[in-house]
Order: structure tokens, then sequence, then C-alpha cells
């Protein structure tokens, strides 16, 4: 019933929007209308058609298109060409985005969305399917990541080394499987799109702070692009390069999730109560490095032979110092509780016998990500309808400094008093009063603490080979036939570099010896006002030390000899050779897959009743099989710590490798149409069959284990999964106004099968209670929604005001799974992560030497995580962010520039399945950037 009534609803509104829209393109005279979009001819597969130029309105003098313009012109040329429903944004020039990454600048796409973090965006959701269900490709070939699952951290690609970004929400039988939500092609300068010599390049200034005033250290942005081809077009070199740096804080308060179905024998009249497990406020200081270099080579050594050469290389650090203030929860100690009807705590009493203490918190982990691409094209033309060609390409990305993380926590007890936790409702997170000082440095004592990374070293490489033969035909009817072959081989792996088994933990948590401050350099550390405010009455003043110098304190006699045994630790770190961190093969997971695929596409053009249109029909089939490896502990023993009683002891005998493989096989076929039922007015119909890999998470051999007393867990994979598959019916209507202005109207609905479920079950192992999870193909869902779109360029109005144009677009997500958060937490019932509305509005000025832009982007609230932190459903609010950019040229060639970021000073924020149980805030401030640019 409920896909009937969403179905009918789009299509309603689709019928709807296209009389609207026959009736005012019918009363509205124009000289020339924008000329029909043709079927796709000498375009390379995977490339889009040459933009044809759309005429501008009746009556007016022709617009001059550049800058911010001309980005929109392409744009909409891209769209307009187009068969399936496709938008993009293109750079004003070469090397020229007004945005710090590429997810910042695919943003204003209708219908994606971003994941922001540290004041940039680093991965996109489309139609409300997150970052795993995106297929990334640059130039047309899959990129590898350095994330721990197929979603691709755009924060590592330079935005000033690519000139357009795709974003294709329908499927086509070329279009390289893996992307339900969509595919986005990434595409860099062509060094024949110019003739002759050509440079760009700038030069800039960047000053980051969280309070938006202009302070901190201004950090350099510099770019450099050069090319140049001969007279004849045939051949050209093109190489480009940049380097960004940046000084971030970033101020966040957490809770590491909600216990729920709590009861205590001290609090008999309360039952069935959540608590966060804890507090924790911190400070990051971090130093964001990017760095990138691509170049490209353009030949044709014969009329029929075509050569390119494409090598892309980019390098993004992130130095990361963390200084957090934590408060642990025990409900065991908790003395006295109110809850509100839902069991939340809205306050509670500790007991003074210090099981509360001030934990001190020192942490780093840093990013130094990796990524590459090479690509070689062949292309001969037998004919000049028939064109051979064979592409190869190796893509590598990586993260190496997890050996250089630690985590170190250094307390002080909260003897003597009773602290007291209250929850400040859904717009602010929670504070603990009537605690120690937390500025105190004479009572410190040792807890626990780990040296090496605190997520993995990931390696990820993709070898793709493609083989493809076009033919063309003249006239109406078969315009064009697409064969392919594609072989890819990708291998995925990722280990975590740490002290083993926690080894100081085990012997120092429980905060069993003291440690003096000057042995440590610990200092008190002026935090500032941590997100805004939102911890009312947290302190902003706590103690920060020197982490290195305190590992090296617990491995001195002056440490240990405090432990009950101080022999056995002696004996144990010199069995280690210190403290040093190694590599854990127990979290070793490797994934290898093999896929082979193949293809067929036919277009079709003709007219009816002087209507043009375009169909093109393809089936396409792919095969993968799956190896994954890992490596096995077997669990010996399990025993209370005697030092702390939140977390047990384990005992592992000996590694062994193990594997296991699985395998399956995807018949996917497309069709798109394309009606111009006037010149302007488009009708676009698309229906197709996608699919998604499973996640490589779920699909690792490993087995993980958890030992907390009252929650034991274990974890494994599952080889066997098979891939999200997706039947998708697309539907859309476009008004092109001219050549800088449309309107159009978009409806979409998927049927999802397959999605990886983590199904947990009671188990036993040693005699003791697990919670066993592991991954299975169980739950279907249906997604659907709507995109509105609105481009206009005032070009009627009166000089100066001509040079006034807005962007706007709204993207409506539902889901037969939009389960409230409340009903999924009792229920166990299953709901699609990423559901949610999303929309932008800009404003842009463009006259003479003067561009200006005034953009908001917005996201509604969502569902992050059916299962986060403590297993329990979380929902990021909605989020909005006000940016701006302008520039003046100064000279024809050069020009000044100022962006600046979060003008609203917004902080991200979370809860756990009731808006008063937060669970994050995070405030990043905002970014101003100044500078210089020219070009030849």
């Amino acid at each position: 019933m409920r896909r009937s009534i969403l179905a009918v609803r789009i299509q309603g509104l689709l019928l709807a929007a296209i009389g609207a829209a026959c009736v005012l393109s019918c009363n509205i005279t124009r000289a020339a209308d924008v000329p029909a979009a043709q079927p796709e001819n000498a375009a390379t597969a995977g490339s889009p058609p040459a933009p044809q130029a759309a005429a501008d309105t009746g009556g007016l003098a022709e617009v001059v298109v550049t800058g911010q313009r001309a980005a929109i012109r392409r744009a909409q040329d891209i769209k307009l060409n187009a068969v399936g429903v496709v938008d993009a944004v293109s750079a004003e020039e070469a090397g020229k985005f007004p945005d710090q990454n590429v997810a910042d600048a695919l943003q204003r796409v209708p219908g994606v969305a971003v994941d922001r973090s540290g004041g940039e965006s680093s991965q996109i959701t489309v139609r409300g399917l997150g970052p795993d269900f995106v297929n990334v490709v640059l130039n047309g070939r899959t990129l590898a990541t350095d994330a721990k699952d197929r979603a691709f951290q755009f924060d590592v690609l330079p935005s000033e080394l690519i000139s357009t970004a795709e974003v294709h929400k329908t499927s086509s039988a070329d279009l390289e499987e893996g992307g339900i939500g969509g595919t986005v092609n990434i595409i860099t300068a062509r060094p024949l799109d110019s003739k002759g010599f050509h440079a760009a390049g700038s030069l800039a200034g960047v000053n980051d702070s969280i309070n938006h005033a202009f302070s901190g250290k201004t950090t350099p942005k510099a770019s450099l692009l050069l090319g140049d081809s001969n007279e004849d077009g045939t051949f050209g070199w093109l190489v480009s390069g940049m380097y960004y740096k940046r000084e971030d804080q970033k101020q966040s308060v957490q809770t590491y999730g909600w216990d729920t179905n709590q009861n205590e024998p001290q609090l008999p009249a309360v039952h069935n109560f959540a608590v966060p497990i804890s507090l924790e406020l911190g400070v990051s200081q971090e130093t964001r490095t990017r760095q990138g270099v691509s170049g490209a080579i353009d030949w044709r050594p014969l009329d029929k032979l075509e050569v390119t050469l494409d090598a892309m290389g980019s390098n993004y650090r992130v130095g990361y110092v963390y200084s957090g203030f934590g408060l642990y929860g025990n409900p065991a100690d908790y003395q006295s509780l109110t809850v509100d009807p839902n069991g939340t705590a809205l306050s509670f009493t500790r007991s003074n016998t210090g099981n509360l203490s001030n934990d001190y918190v020192m942490e780093s982990n840093p990013r130094n990500s990796y990524n590459l691409q090479g690509g070689l094209n062949v292309a001969y033309a037998f004919t000049d309808s028939t064109k051979l060609d064979w592409d190869t390409a190796l893509s590598s990305a990586w993260n190496k400094d997890g050996a250089d993380g630690y985590f170190a926590v250094v307390g002080t007890p909260n003897y003597g008093v009773n602290p007291v936790w209250t929850n400040n409702g859904s717009d602010s997170m929670a504070s603990y009063s009537n605690r120690v000082s937390s500025t105190n440095l004479s009572d410190l004592r040792v807890h626990c603490c780990t040296l090496g990374g605190q997520s993995p070293d990931a390696e990820d490489r993709i070898q793709e080979n493609r083989l493809h033969l076009s033919t063309r035909f003249d006239g109406d009817g078969l315009s064009k036939l697409d064969f392919g072959l594609e072989y890819t081989n990708r291998d995925k792996r990722q280990f975590n570099v740490q002290t083993p088994n926690n080894m100081l933990c085990t012997e120092y948590c429980g905060y069993v010896g003291s440690v003096p401050a000057s042995a440590i350099g610990a200092y008190v550390f002026n935090a500032g006002s941590v997100v805004n405010g939102v911890s009312p009455g947290s302190p902003t003043q706590w103690i920060a030390y020197n982490p290195y110098a305190y590992f090296n304190y617990l491995t001195t006699p002056a440490a240990y000899n405090q432990l009950k045994n101080p022999a056995a630790f002696a004996a144990l770190l010199a069995a280690n050779g210190g403290f040093t961190p190694r590599e854990d093969l127990t979290s070793f997971s490797e994934i290898e897959e093999k896929t082979r695929s193949a293809y067929v596409k036919a277009d079709f053009a003709g007219h009816v009743f002087d209507k043009h249109w375009v169909l093109d029909v393809g089936l396409r089939y792919s095969r993968t099989d799956t190896i994954s490896n890992a490596f096995y502990d077997p669990l010996l023993a399990v025993m209370p710590n005697p030092n702390i009683a939140t977390n047990n002891i384990p005992t592992y005998g000996a590694p062994s490798p193990i594997s296991a493989r699985g395998g399956y096989g995807e018949w996917l076929p497309s069709t798109n149409f394309k009606l111009n039922l006037r010149d302007n007015l488009i009708f676009r119909l698309a229906l197709s069959k996608t699919e998604s890999r499973p996640d490589l998470s779920n699909l690792s051999a490993a087995t993980t284990y958890g030992f907390e007393p009252n929650d034991q867990t274990v974890r494994t994979g599952n080889a066997n999964l098979k891939p999200f598959t997706s039947n998708n019916l697309d539907s859309g209507l476009e008004w092109y106004l001219d050549s800088l202005s449309y309107v159009a109207v978009d409806g979409f609905y998927k049927k999802v099968s397959n999605f990886n479920t983590l199904i947990t079950t009671q188990t036993t192992v040693l005699g003791l209670p697990f919670l066993l999870t592991e991954p299975v193909n169980l739950n279907t869902a249906t997604i659907g929604g709507e995109e509105f779109t609105f481009n206009y360029q005032f070009t009627r109005l009166p000089k100066p005001f001509d040079g006034l144009g807005t962007s706007m677009n709204y993207t409506h997500v539902t889901s037969n799974t939009s389960i409230n958060p409340a009903v999924l937490a009792t229920t166990g019932q299953f709901a699609v992560p990423g559901i949610g509305d999303s929309g932008n509005v800009s404003g842009y000025y463009e006259e003479g030497p003067l561009q200006l832009r005034l953009a908001y982007n917005w996201r509604g609230a969502y569902l992050s995580s059916i299962a986060g932190n403590a297993g329990q459903p979380t929902t990021n609010k909605a989020y909005g962010q006000l940016d701006f950019s302008g520039s003046y040229r100064i000279r024809p060639n050069l020009s000044l520039f100022l962006t600046a970021t979060n003008l609203l000073r917004e902080t991200i924020f979370q809860y756990q399945v009731y808006p008063n149980r937060p669970s994050y805030a995070e405030a990043d401030g905002g970014t101003i950037t100044f500078g210089i640019r020219g070009s030849l």
C-alpha cells in the first residue's frame, strides 16, 4: 500500500508539473528557444557529448558569459544534453572552484547532502542513500579510498585539480555498477580543451577561527596550472598542482552513547532507565594539509588514432591533538535518580567514594592519506562511425599514520563529594556539578593508555581494464550501439598498530598509582567556550600534559613499583621491548574482489508529432568473486580486572590465518527516455536495476571481542553476503528558460533489497555469556521522493541589476522504513540511515569586474545510525550553513578573491532515540580565505 501511494504521489506531481509548464511555456514568446538536445554521437563512452550553446531569451542583447555564470551554463548544458538524469557543478575556469574540496562543491547539487567534520565536508549522500551506495569515479575510472569501507573520502581531493563533477542519478549499461544512490564522475581538464599555451594560478591566505574572529595563524594556499597544445590540435599537455594548509580548532561534547534498560538494586523505585555512558568535553587542535598534482597528455599521432594519458596524486594530512575532560558513568554508583516518562535520566547523584573520577584525556589520531590514480586510453576509429578503445587504470589509496597515534588518561577520583549530573534538555548537552576541582595538579592518578592507532592503517588498490566498441548510424531509429567488457581487481586491507592487548591498561587501569605533575609536564589547559556553551556549567579549564612523558613514566620503577606485582610487569615490558606499538594480527582484514562485467547498449532517436525523442536501452551483467582473509586468535580465558570493574581481561592463543569465499552475479537492465515536448521543455523517464556491493567490514573473516562485564560481545563477518539490489523508477520535467535559467522537477522511486543487517543473538564462549553479532542479507526498503530546482538569471532587469541570479533546490526523501527512533530502539525493526530532506539557496551577482555569491546549504534531521554507540539509534539534527564568496577583477586576467564559511556559526548536534538524550555536539567555527588569482 505504501508503495502504491508513493508511486501515485510522484506520478501526480509530475503530471501537474507537466501541465503547468506546458501552459507557461506556451504563453512565453521567445525569439530563439533552447535547441533540442541531440543524441550522443561522437562522444567517447562515459563522457558527456559536447555542450550545445543555448540561445538567450528573445529581445535581449547577447549575455556575456563569464565567471560563475559560465560555470552555471556549462553545468546546465550537461544536464540538458544527457539522456538520463544528470546534475553537475563546474569550475568557473580551470583550477577555480570556490570550495575547499570536491564534496563542498557537490553539496550544491540537488539531492546531494554531505557529512561534515572539522569545518569541511568528507562524504556525500545522494537521494538519502549514504556514502557506501555512491560510486565515485575519476574520468570514468573507479577511485580507491582509505576509508574503512567503500565510502569515498572526498576531503582528500583538491577542488583545484578538477573542472567538472557530474552526478548521474539514473543508470545506464555503460556506467560501472556499484552506485544505487548514484555515480559521481569527477572530470579533470583536458590539454586540448584550450589552444596554445595557457596558465592559471592563485596565492591565498587561510585563517580559521572557532569564534569567527580574524585571529590565530594565517596559513598558505596556492595553485598553479600550466598547459600547451600545438596549432593543429594533435598534441597537448597539461599539469596542475596545489598546496593548502589550515589550522583548525574543533570543540566537542560527547556521551559515547546511552545505556538503556538499566536496573539497579539501590534504586528500587526506578526501572528500565537510560543514562549516558560518559560525559566528555574536548578540544581538538588540527593542522590540515592538502596537496595534489595532476597531469594529462592528449596525442593524435594518426587521424584515426587517439592516445590519452592521465595521472593524479593527492596527499591529505591531519595532525590531530585532542585534550579532553571526561566523567565516566556507572549506574551501580548512583545514589538517587529522576527520570521522565520515557525512562530518560533527568538527574542523578553519585556516591562520595571516588567511583567517579575526573579523567584528563590526551589523544592523537593522525591521518596521512594518499590517493593516486593513473590511466591510459587508446582509441582507434575504423571509420567515421565505428570506434574501438581500450582503457587501463590503476588506483591506490592508503593511510599510514596509525602507529603515531596515542590515547592516554590521567585521573583524579572524586573523594568526599557527591557529584550531581543534570540533563539540560534537548538543545544542550548535560553537565556535572559538585565535583572536585578540574585544575588541581597535586592529586593525579595513573589510568589507561595505548600507543598506536585508534583507527586502522588502510590500503586500497584497484586495477581496471576495459574494452569498448561503438558504432553510430545515420537517420532516425537506431543511432548507436555500444559493447563493452570490463575486469576489475580490488584488494582492500586494514589492521591496527598498537600496544599488545592494551598492555598498560591491563596493569594500570583503575587509578592504582599516583603520578607527579612534574614527571608528565602537567599544566592547566584553557579550553575556551566549549561548543559555544552547549554544556552549561561544565568547566572551561582542565589538566593537560605531555603524553610521551606520561608513557615514559609508566615504564619506570617509580610507576610500576606501585602495582601489585611489579616484577611481572617489568618482565612484560622487557618481553615486548618496552612500551612499543606493534601490528595487531587480530585486527587484520583483507578483502579481495574480482569483478567481470559485460554490457550492450543501444541508442535510438526519432520524432513523433514533430517532437524529438532519444532512448537508450542496455543490459549489463556483472560477476564478483570475493576472498576474505584474516587471522584468528582463539580466546583461552576471561578474568575480572582487579583494578577496575568496567572491563575484563582476555587471554588469547597464537594467531592462525583463516580465509572465506563468496560470490554473486547480477543482470542489470536499464533504459533512459527523453522527449522534447517543446524545444525548451524536456520530459525524462528512466527504469533500471542497480546494485551496490556489500559493506567491506561485513565481509571480513575476522572475529573481534568486547569485554565489558555486563555486555561481553563477539562479532564476525560473512563472506557470503549478496549485494544490495534496487529496482528504480525516475521521471522528470525540465523547462529551460534560457542558457542560464531553468526549472526542473524530478520524482524517484527505489525498491532496495538485501540490506546488510546485523543480527545479535545470545551465545556462550568458555562457559560465559556473550552477545554474538553477525551480518546477514535480510531487509527490503522502498525509498522515494521529489526534487525541485529553480535557477534564474535576471537578465531582463536594467543594468546593473541584470547581473543578479539565484539558484534554489529542494529534495524531499522518504522511506517505508522511516520509523520513529523510539520504535526502532524497542522493536529492533529496520530503517535506512541517511533518509532526510535537503536544500540549497544561493544568490549571486556578476557585473563587470565584480562577482559575489551567498549560499545557504541545509540538511534536515536524519537517522545516522540504526545502532550507534551502545547499540542505540542515533539521529543528526538539522544543520544549515551560510557561506560567502566574492572576487574583484583588478586587471583583465588578475583578480582578488575572498571566501568565508559557516557565517552563522552552526553546531553539529546528535541525539539517541529521544531529543533529550543528546549524544554529541561539535563546533568548528569558520574559515576565511583571501588571495589573488591570475591567468594567461
